[in-house]
């Protein structure tokens, strides 16, 4: 029963380990805990292990020290009565050292004699050399190579020992700080996150409510309430845009309405003569082309019709521009009077005017011409009581433009100046 509750526990301890490392802020902490619980678990394993090596060096520098007090006046003795014997009893005793690796002695004349105890590797990081003296006289010289293998053995067993006591202690407590802080807070910032995922201006608001057993008054506390204000605000933020758009669009469309409004009086001022109301020329050359392409592909009739007033110069000359502009205004009026609706009338220039007649004839044209010329006879202008005016007629042909139209009009109209004016001259056949 106890195994299968502490079963049963490690395997919900597992469930929450796994739950929290899959949450990226759980799982970023957990990475920082270990970096810095292995830094500081390698920091003071180093710390450790570098006294502990010391003290095993410490250890070897004393085992060197008691050979050299204690064995080594033993060896001088027996070099010195080449007591053979005894010195390799001497020497195996200095070998069986657990801090000696190998030893050799040298002795008798010149040193020449030899006994050893396993095989010095003289290329050995460190050997130590002591002289053998008796009574003064160095009688030989024995070199010790320390058991180098047996310290670093002892070290990496340390090293092994300690690396897994600190990795232990760092998982575990790693483990435990994850589970709390999964617990304690980043449970709750996913709550947090659901609500503000579920968040939708415009719906009901409902405030968000930490789901704990017990109530505190804490970090979490104070960022739900500022997360319940920042969407409180929202909302009201939402509420306030709706409005404002909805009168932004009807003062956009009544903007708009005005603005079309202006853009279609300002076309109409720019194809407008200002002084009388009449087309400008530019105006008269849009409709003048769409009419011509209209009649070159339909071969329907076309006329134009070219007037002015008769010594116009003589009323500014007498009466003052003032009165000219009264008169050409009033002059307008008479010919828009008697126009159709498809004739189109325009200022040429000056006091002179020209109408299109689409789907008129030559001989309907100086009809329509002669009405103008009979209505602004009997018409009464004032400052100069009755003006008469001439008229020229022309109609269009196979291969005419506006220019050549307009010139036979013009010649028509100069034709009807010298024959005596106040009278409607045709153009001439061809």
């Amino acid at each position: 029963m106890q195994k299968r509750r502490a079963w049963e526990g490690a395997s919900k301890l597992y469930q929450s380990l796994v739950s929290g490392m899959s949450r990226g802020l759980a799982r970023r902490i957990l990475l920082w805990i270990v970096c810095i619980s292995a830094t500081a678990a390698l920091l003071a394993t180093s710390a450790q292990l570098f006294f502990d090596y010391r003290q095993d060096v410490s250890e070897l520098e004393k085992g060197m020290r008691y050979i050299e007090q204690n064995q080594l006046p033993g060896l001088a003795d027996a070099a010195w009565n080449f007591n053979v014997p005894s010195m390799r009893v001497q020497l195996d005793g200095i070998g069986r050292s657990p801090w000696v690796a190998a030893t050799t002695v040298r002795y008798g004349p010149s040193q020449q004699a030899q006994l050893s105890s396993g095989k010095i590797d003289h290329d050995a990081d460190m050997i130590y050399r002591y002289p053998l003296r008796r009574h003064g006289i160095v009688v030989g010289v024995i070199e010790i190579e320390p058991n180098l293998h047996t310290l670093y053995g002892r070290t990496m067993g340390r090293i092994a020992i300690v690396l897994a006591v600190q990795t232990a202690k760092s998982l575990v407590t790693s483990v435990c700080i994850l589970l709390l802080i999964s617990w304690m807070i980043t449970r709750h910032l996913t709550q947090m996150a659901e609500f503000a995922q579920s968040f939708e201006p415009g719906q009901r608001f409902r405030p968000f409510i930490l789901r704990r057993t017990t109530a505190h008054q804490d970090e979490l506390t104070v960022l739900a309430d500022g997360l319940n204000d920042a969407y409180a605000r929202l909302q009201r933020a939402h509420e306030f845009e709706v409005r404002h758009n909805e009168i932004l669009t009807q003062e956009v469309a009544l903007r708009t309405a005005e603005l079309q409004e202006a853009h279609q009086r300002l076309a109409r001022q720019a194809v407008t003569d200002k002084l009388t109301g009449a087309l400008n020329r530019f105006g008269l050359e849009e409709r003048f082309v769409a009419e011509m392409l209209r009649v070159d592909a339909e071969h329907a009739p076309l006329a134009v019709i070219l007037t002015d007033i008769d010594d116009f110069k003589e009323v500014n000359d007498r009466w003052g521009h003032l009165a000219g502009d009264v008169l050409l205004q009033e002059y307008t009026t008479v010919l828009h009077s008697i126009l159709r609706a498809t004739d189109t009338l325009a200022r040429w220039g000056g006091e002179e005017f020209l109408i299109l007649c689409p789907q008129t004839t030559l001989e309907q044209a100086v009809q329509l011409a002669a009405a103008m010329r009979a209505r602004v006879e009997a018409h009464y202008f004032p400052c100069v009581s009755h003006k008469t005016s001439s008229f020229g007629v022309a109609a269009w042909r196979q291969g005419d433009s506006t220019n050549s139209l307009v010139k036979r009009a013009d010649d028509a109209l100069y034709r009807a100046k010298e024959d005596g004016r106040n009278r409607v001259c045709p153009e001439i056949p061809e």
